[in-house]
């Protein structure tokens, strides 16, 4: 087992390390540091079962193998951490399944579940966290008799105004409640329904809980005008205020727990037969499968620029300096940037002629507005485009119509814009595209109405032609 694990380290040693620092310099991951020696214990807790099992070599587990690395190798050439970083911790299950045999993985079944706990994931959920919490606040505001006033993300009392922001959405108590409650849910029962039960309570509490700790936040600044619960100590309020929950949590599932099983660790493994024992084969066909995976990645990569497109001959637009640029998309070291004044509305367009580590077109650091001005209100997606509804503190409001622009396709959702540069990378194509926003103020029903149709009619122009071009 051990060996094993030396392999999966050594061959995706990049990729762990950038895990590792994520969990150094983020409070959301840090508990992944626990994950590796509760494995441990729990591999040493169930050992003389372990100790039963026969060493045999599972060739079926090449298949999803083969599979995990080409997501891995997409992941790897597109730049996106969290399909690269799954895909290499998921590897190490699956290494154990091909090289030691499906009999020793099932004796280690739960253990090989909680690893995935290490995967630094889970950020994609903090704009619809943010959502909730602003939801609950707000209703248990209304039944307090508080008058309050919601736009967007921002939440309006007498006296004060709030923001759900990032920190508040309550994704470090999910995460952290997540992983915790299904340890205990497994420490604990033994009957596989009351495990599932426990884990979904382990999910939804904490997103109540989150609510519930906001709602108290902006009580007590209401109630001591301002002077208390606005700064740092709101945080600090926060954690203390979770610690609780997570107690009473615990307290609840231990009224129904199952009786403790006896532990029998001193049972020694019984003496390894030669004929038994042929993991050298798989583990040569993991370092093959991998090392060629690698190679491929590093062909793959050296692709040369687009050159940059003549935007002004797309679209001509007249450049106004005076034009309200607080909106502005948010997005870094691209290869070129065009904005204006167009007859449908302000203008924004950035192009990039590859798509290196901090100069890709779809990146974390990116935005289609700016969030120090603004918080967005509503969103739609249509097959062209998508139409965004933001907000500022003054009460300005703007639609934002935007779609990303690859060679292949031409489409508002991320998700395909990174698949669609991944095929590309695959076949050795440059990972070139472009973003583009239409945008512009709305005071009533009417305006909305009338940019929507103008978007719609932006929008059904072929950018993808001008790309290739």
């Amino acid at each position: 087992m051990l060996l094993v694990f030396g392999l999966w380290l050594a061959l995706f040693f990049p990729t762990i390390k950038d895990a590792v620092l994520i969990w150094e310099r983020s409070e959301t991951y840090a508990h992944c540091f626990l994950i590796f020696p509760i494995c441990v214990y729990l591999i040493r807790r169930n050992w003389s079962q372990l100790a039963e099992q026969v060493i045999e070599p599972s060739a079926v587990a090449l298949i999803p193998i083969v599979g995990v690395l080409i997501l891995w190798l997409m992941g790897n050439l597109v730049h996106v951490a969290a399909v690269e970083q799954l895909t290499a911790f998921a590897l190490l299950p699956l290494f154990y399944w091909l090289i030691l045999g499906k009999a020793v993985c099932r004796a280690m079944l739960f253990v090989l579940f909680f690893w995935m706990f290490s995967v630094p994931e889970g950020e994609f959920l903090i704009p619809r966290l943010q959502d909730v919490t602003a939801d609950i606040t707000v209703i248990a505001l209304r039944l307090s008799d508080i008058p309050v006033f919601r736009e967007g993300l921002y939440i309006a009392v007498p006296g004060g105004l709030f923001e759900v922001a990032v920190a508040c959405s309550g994704i470090r108590y999910l995460i952290a409640s997540f992983s915790l409650g299904t340890l205990y849910a497994y420490l604990t029962y033994s009957k596989w329904y009351k495990r599932f039960i426990f884990i979904v309570f382990a999910l939804l509490l904490p997103i109540l809980a989150n609510g519930i700790r906001a709602y108290g936040i902006v009580m007590i600044a209401y109630l001591s005008d301002m002077k208390h619960a606005t700064g740092v100590d709101h945080l600090v309020y926060g954690w203390l205020f979770f610690g609780v929950v997570i107690f009473i949590m615990f307290s609840i599932g231990n009224i129904w727990r199952d009786p403790d099983r006896p532990l029998d660790v001193t049972k020694q493994p019984a003496p390894l037969k030669a004929e038994t024992v042929k993991p050298f084969w798989a583990m040569l066909a993991v370092c093959f499968l991998s090392t060629a995976t690698f190679f491929y990645a590093r062909c793959a990569s050296q692709t040369e620029p687009q050159s940059s497109p003549d935007f002004t001959r797309l679209i001509p637009v007249e450049y106004d300096e005076a034009a309200d640029a607080s909106w502005h998309p948010q997005f870094h070291n691209a290869t070129l940037e065009y904005s204006g004044l167009h007859p449908k509305g302000a203008l924004f367009i950035v192009f990039y002629d590859t798509s290196e580590p901090d100069k890709e077109l779809i990146n974390s650091k990116n935005s289609l507005y700016n969030h120090r001005y603004w918080s967005i209100v509503s969103s739609q997606s249509y097959r062209d485009y998508a139409l965004l509804e933001i907000t500022n503190t003054a009460g300005q409001r703007r639609l934002l119509a935007q779609s990303y622009v690859t060679p292949w396709v031409q489409t508002p959702e991320i998700l395909n814009v990174k698949l669609s540069q991944a095929l590309q990378a695959m076949v050795g194509q440059t990972q070139s595209g472009m973003a583009v926003v239409l945008s512009t103020t709305v005071s009533s029903e009417t305006e909305k109405v009338r940019f929507r149709q103008q978007a719609e009619s932006f929008f059904k122009q072929d950018f993808r032609e001008f790309l290739n071009d």
